[in-house]
Order: structure tokens, then C-alpha cells, then sequence
């Protein structure tokens, strides 16, 4: 299986590693690098050379053939084995219970180490000791030692300096390669050769993943929520795993997970559903986001009760009201002098004249009014009130026709009855799952890549709903929080997941490095921050209200009018018009309030620069006032 190569770390326990020291006759080329852990016995005493020595003439005379006759601890574990046993008999004939009692009672050094049986559970057994060894050529090279409760050490002695780890020994030996060499055998990334992360190049969910291309500085930048809750993970593994991630520019994530299968890539890490398919391809970490597939649909109109403004936005509703109050101004200003009930106290031509520009068109017509001026602004005001109460009344109708629309099909059900259309988002098995799950006609079916596609597609009522899974689902409905609401039950599909080979043994690591994660709060911060915004978008004006934009021609019209009616009036009047002295001064109030407030609005859009700009902008506001 080419496991004894370069990149594969072998480490052979006490049974294997003490056969090594016994009989060099098993070492061969194929394993070369193996670490060996073998008891430890002391070879220094005066009992084991002599014990050796005859082992050797012995052992020299049955095998002949055999050059290796050197007593391992299998051969010193039997030799204490049997001197036990003299031991506890002592030339006695003891036997059963009685034998055992006494061989209970034995203690005594031997050739293996101390020996000594443990009666009670409370005792404490000898330190165990392990010599690890290195096999090198035909032989092995001898690194050092380890102690129970103790760790590493280059020697046996009473002044032994022992160690947690054992990097500062001697250079081991790995298959073909030195100490430093990384190993297969748990990780192969290192920062000189580091994993190999997939990641969509073109993913139309920019929140979940984006890839920035520098193409002048030949870089590329990732990020995302699934980019920083992988990084997030990585951090909490045990280990170092240096990785880089690679853009797929394929639109297909059954093929960048298919990657993995051919070894391209060593993860792929993105918005990638986990799915039974692909699990012939790879394996999946648990999921990091809510699984499920939920309906989305137009939400109701909240507040039916103020309808009746909506088809207007706020700024259309009042210039509307203060060029209707201006029209009138203008309309009392030049008939007053024709009508004796436009005249009296100042409270009562004020509310003559409030009365009169609201009331323009239904009391006083052309007949009644008796300056060409007037009738020429009532002319073209009349015009534009009439557009504008058209415009109000249409759109108003089909706010409340949509309005009825929107809660028409809450639930899969009502759809399939009314032979709606409906939109998913992108994924071979989300079309499969609405035709052969949920029964919807293929042609009733119409994918889309992006949030954005949704939403027109909404508008431009294409579709009557859409299938989102959950997180693409919330990311949607923050976006458009005031506009759609998802109803119905939480179809059970597949959430957001890892792709790693299949086997892999990082994949239980990873898991549990993605649990630490989520339960100390990181991927809620996260989700927060790239999913869920604090506050919800100001859509007002997206939901067909009419504003300034669609009436600003008609309003400088019939503003326009009525200013050169009121400035001719002036004029021909001459010195007659000084002496309406409570007239002006209105005027003039009304003038200061209006350059006040330019002065404020400027203020505000150079913010920036307000601390220089203060003095002049005071001083120019005392000037004119």
C-alpha cells in the first residue's frame, strides 16, 4: 500500500519492538524509520552478563544458523518467571492454594526488573520504563527513555533530567525522510505544501462568500460568513493546519465538491449544501447553519387603516400641501380687493384664506373670479390637481389589489391549486425536490442566482413565491424584512456544511472544533454580522409610493404660474401694495423661514466641514435676517 514511504510515520508497540531486539533476522528494508517503544530492563548487572553468556553458548548450539543471539525481555521475563516459582517452592512440595500464597510473597530483583506482585488494589505497582529505539539500516539506534508519571529522558539514573516531549533528543529517522518531515499519518499541510481549500469563485451570495480578484497584484481576497466561521475553526484545533484557499470559477457545486474525489483540493469550504448525492464524493462536518427550506412570500400590508397614504410618499404629500396653500395665498391676494368677504380681521383672513386654498376648486370657478390673473393660475392648477388625484386613485387601487394578492397563496397547497409560478434558488436538487416532492409542474419552476433576482422577479410578478434554504432565507428577509414573510412548515433538507475526503481523519477534529464555536458564541457574533443586520433597511420608498420625481415637472409648472401672476399683480398695483404693510411682513417671515432652512440643510450635507464653516454660515444668517 506504499505506507512505508515518505510522509508515513510508524510507531510499533512493546509485542513487535521486542521481537526487533531479539531477532534482527524480521528487519528489512521496508522498515526503515519505524519508532520502536520496548520495556526496559537494565543489561549491566553482574546476574544478566553471566545469565547472557550462557544464553549465548545455548542458544549458539540449537541454532547454529542464527547470528542473533542476544536474551531479550521475553527471555528475561521467562527466566523470572521460573526463578519465581524456585523461589516460592524452595525445595518443598507445596502445591494449590498454599503455592500461590507464597509466590504472592515473592520480591526480588531479576533480570527483567523488580518483581513483585500487587495483593491490594490501594498499592502502588513500580514505575513502568520504556525504551523507544529507531530502526535504522539493520539495526536500530537508541533515542532514550520514558517513565510512568515521569516522561522523557536520555538516561536511567537517579539524575536523570526528564522532559514532557521529546524534541530535543537526537534527529529520528521517519520512512525516507528526517524528524521535520510531516506525516500522512494525521496531517499532511504544512506551510511549505498546506491544504488545498476549494472555495466557489462565483457564488451569487456575497455575504456567505466573496472572492475579490486583484488582478494588478496578482492576489485574491476571501471572505464571507462561511470563510470566517471555517478560519474561526481552525483556530480551535489542536494542531497547526496551515491551508490556503483556491477560487472554482465553475458555477457548479457538485463539481467543486467532486474536486475532493479527484484530489485537486483537499476541503472545499462555502455555501455547499450538504446532500446525499455527495456524499459519494465526500464526507460533510455537521452542519453550521439551520437546516430546512422555507416559503417565502409578499408580505401583507401592516397598517390598512392609513391605505390611504401610502399611495404618496411622505415629501409628496407635503409640497402638495404647501403649493395648494400657495396657490391659494396667491387667489385671495388678487381677488380681496373684489370680494368684500375675503376682508376683516387678520384671524379672519387668514382662515379665509387657508379655507381658500383648499376649497379653490370646488367654490370659487372661473365664473366668480374677476382677475384674468387668478383664472390663469386656477387654469393650470386645476390641470395639475386633476393629474395628481387621477395618479392617487389608480395607485391606491392597485396597492389594494396587490394588497389581497400577497395573501393568496400562503402555503404550498394554495399554490399548487392556482397554478402559480415560483422561484428557487440555485441547486439541481431543490428543482428535484419541488417536482418530485412537492408536485410542482417543471414549467411552473424558475431558478435564480441572487437575492436581488428574487426580489424583481417579485416585482415584476413573475413568480408568486420562492423556496430559500434557511440561512439564504434569513439573509433575504433581512434584506427585505418590510416586504416578504416566510410561511408555512420548515421543509427537512440539508444545511450548510464542510466538504472533506471520504475518511479523512480530520473530520472528527474538525467537528468538534465547529462545536466549540458555536457554543461559545462565535457563530451567532458571526451570523449577526454577515446574516442578520441589527436594523431593518428603510423600504418605504420601494413599495410603489409615488414621490417628488414623478410630479417635479407638473409643481414648477403650476408654482411657476401662479409666481408670475402674483408678480405682475405686484406690479401693476405700483405704491398701492406698500401700504398692505401686515401682508408683506407675512411675506417676509415666510422668506427668512425658507433661507434659514437652506442655510441649516447646507450645514448638513458638509458635516465634514462644519467646524470651518461654522462662523461664515452665522454670520451670513444674522446678515440676512
Amino acid at each position: 500500500m506504499k505506507m512505508m514511504e515518505k510522509d508515513y510515520v510508524w510507531i510499533t508497540t512493546n509485542p513487535i519492538t521486542s521481537l526487533v531486539h531479539s531477532n534482527a533476522s524480521i528487519i528489512s528494508s521496508s522498515m526503515q524509520g519505524v519508532i520502536g517503544v520496548k520495556s526496559y530492563f537494565s543489561e549491566r548487572g553482574h546476574l544478566f552478563r553471566e545469565i547472557r553468556q550462557r544464553f549465548r553458548r545455548k542458544f549458539s548450539i540449537e541454532n547454529p544458523k542464527d547470528d542473533n543471539n542476544e536474551p531479550g525481555i521475553y527471555a528475561a521475563e521467562a527466566y523470572d518467571a521460573v526463578w519465581t516459582m524456585a523461589v516460592a517452592l524452595n525445595g518443598s512440595n507445596r502445591g494449590g492454594q498454599e503455592l500461590l500464597e507464597t509466590i504472592l510473597q515473592v520480591d526480588f530483583h531479576g533480570l527483567s526488573g523488580k518483581v513483585q506482585f500487587i495483593k491490594f488494589i490501594n498499592e502502588r505497582a513500580p514505575a513502568n520504563r520504556f525504551h523507544i529505539i529507531n530502526i535504522i539500516g539493520n539495526s536500530y539506534k537508541e533515542l532514550g527513555f520514558w517513565s510512568k508519571g515521569l516522561g522523557f529522558s536520555k538516561t536511567i539514573h537517579e539524575n536523570s533530567i526528564y522532559r514532557s516531549c521529546m524534541t530535543d533528543w537526537e534527529q529520528a529517522l521517519w520512512p525516507e525522510g528526517p524528524w521535520n518531515t510531516s506525516s500522512r499519518g494525521w496531517i499532511t499541510a504544512t506551510s511549505a505544501n498546506p491544504w488545498r481549500i476549494g472555495v466557489p469563485g462565483e457564488s451569487g451570495y456575497r455575504e456567505f462568500v466573496h472572492v475579490e480578484y486583484d488582478h494588478l497584484g496578482n492576489s485574491t481576497s476571501f471572505s464571507g460568513f462561511a470563510i470566517e466561521v471555517f478560519r474561526e475553526t481552525i483556530k480551535r484545533l489542536p494542531f497547526i493546519l496551515p491551508y490556503e484557499f483556491i477560487a472554482f470559477k465553475n458555477t457548479s457545486y457538485d463539481e467543486l465538491v467532486k474536486q475532493i474525489h479527484l484530489k485537486k483540493y483537499d476541503a472545499v469550504v462555502g455555501d455547499v449544501v450538504i446532500l446525499a448525492s455527495r456524499y459519494q464524493l465526500a464526507e460533510f462536518t455537521k452542519p453550521y447553519t439551520e437546516t430546512g427550506l422555507m416559503l417565502i412570500v409578499p408580505a401583507q400590508a401592516g397598517n390598512r387603516e392609513l391605505s390611504f397614504i401610502r399611495p404618496f410618499t411622505k415629501s409628496m404629500w407635503v409640497l402638495t400641501a404647501v403649493i395648494t396653500v400657495y396657490n391659494g395665498f396667491i387667489i385671495w391676494l388678487i381677488e380681496r380687493n373684489h370680494c368684500p368677504s375675503l376682508k376683516g380681521s387678520m384671524l379672519h383672513q387668514t382662515g379665509i384664506m387657508l379655507w381658500l386654498a383648499f376649497n379653490t376648486l370646488f367654490s370659487l370657478h372661473g365664473g366668480k373670479m374677476h382677475s384674468n390673473l387668478s383664472r390663469m393660475s386656477m387654469v393650470v392648477w386645476l390641470f395639475v390637481a386633476l393629474v395628481i388625484t387621477q395618479t392617487y386613485t389608480a395607485n391606491l387601487s392597485s396597492m389594494l389589489t396587490v394588497q389581497k394578492l400577497d395573501g393568496a397563496a400562503p402555503n404550498v397547497e394554495a399554490l399548487l391549486n392556482s397554478n402559480a409560478v415560483v422561484g428557487y434558488g440555485t441547486g439541481s436538487y431543490l428543482q428535484n425536490y419541488l417536482v418530485d416532492v412537492l408536485r410542482f409542474k417543471t414549467q411552473n419552476i424558475r431558478n435564480y442566482t441572487t437575492l436581488e433576482a428574487y426580489a424583481q422577479a417579485f416585482k415584476n410578478k413573475e413568480i408568486a413565491a420562492v423556496f430559500l434554504e434557511v440561512p439564504l432565507a434569513k439573509l433575504f428577509l433581512a434584506k427585505y424584512c418590510r416586504r416578504f414573510v416566510s410561511v408555512g412548515p420548515t421543509y427537512k433538507v440539508g444545511g450548510f456544511g464542510f466538504a472533506f475526503p471520504r475518511g479523512s481523519p480530520l473530520l472528527p477534529s474538525i467537528d468538534e472544533a465547529l462545536l466549540k464555536v458555536s457554543e461559545n458564541g462565535i457563530l451567532m457574533e458571526l451570523e449577526n454580522r454577515f446574516i442578520n443586520p441589527g436594523n431593518c433597511p428603510d423600504v418605504e420608498d420601494e413599495n410603489h409610493s409615488l414621490s417628488l420625481r414623478s410630479f417635479g415637472t407638473l409643481f414648477i409648472i403650476t408654482t411657476g404660474t401662479s409666481t408670475i401672476s402674483l408678480a405682475i399683480y405686484i406690479f401693476s398695483r405700483g405704491n398701492s401694495m406698500l401700504g398692505y404693510a401686515t401682508i408683506w411682513r407675512l411675506m417676509l417671515a415666510a422668506m427668512r423661514f425658507w433661507a434659514c432652512q437652506r442655510q441649516i440643510t447646507g450645514r448638513s450635507n458638509n458635516a465634514e466641514n462644519s467646524v470651518n464653516n461654522l462662523a461664515p454660515q452665522a454670520s451670513g444668517m444674522q446678515s440676512l435676517v
